[in-house]
């Protein structure tokens, strides 16, 4: 420990190191829902992405709860080491706890950003995914319906053609 050390330090430590295995339960509860998620869309299973999607809602509200446990302890660890709340990173808390706790928060960390990453990622493909199906929906309803942009074709004698035929629903039978 750095002179800026925490005293109390043991009971500091283990208050930081619990509040980082609550954020660790939080996001891995956030990330079955997000795998849940990207299930759902590649089975194209609408129950199942309802659900996951409940679930992620659900999550979120945890997050919160987090977010606000996390503010808490910031402004506590300020006091603490007389420095404003913003300046309370885990880089700084490793500076100012034991060597123990500081390796168990290097270990937390890297796990915290291992499932960020990975959240990051899926996030990313499901978003992927949504938007291809939407472009695809788009363009089924453009041919349905008749919207969307009409191209002139040229037959062999140079002519030009509209290819248009009016849309889908149109046609009759």
């Amino acid at each position: 420990m750095n002179s800026t050390a925490i005293t109390d330090s043991t009971d500091h430590d283990a208050r930081i190191i619990s509040h980082l295995r609550d954020e660790e339960q939080t996001l891995a509860i956030l990330l079955v829902a997000v795998r849940e998620i990207r299930q759902a869309l590649l089975n194209r299973d609408g129950e199942r992405l309802t659900q996951a999607l409940e679930a992620e809602a659900d999550s979120f509200q945890m997050g919160e709860v987090m977010r606000d446990k996390r503010a808490t302890l910031r402004q506590d660890m300020a006091a603490r080491l007389h420095i404003a709340p913003e300046a309370v990173t885990l880089s700084r808390l490793e500076r100012c706890v034991s060597a123990e706790a500081s390796g168990e928060l290097e270990k937390c960390r890297q796990r915290l950003q291992q499932m960020s990453d990975e959240l990051l990622r899926l996030n990313r493909q499901n978003a992927a995914m949504i938007q291809q199906t939407l472009d695809l929906t788009e363009r089924i309803v453009s041919q349905l319906t008749g919207g969307g942009p009409h191209f002139t074709s040229y037959s062999a004698t140079g002519q030009s053609e509209s290819p248009h035929v009016g849309p889908v629903l149109q046609w009759g039978g």
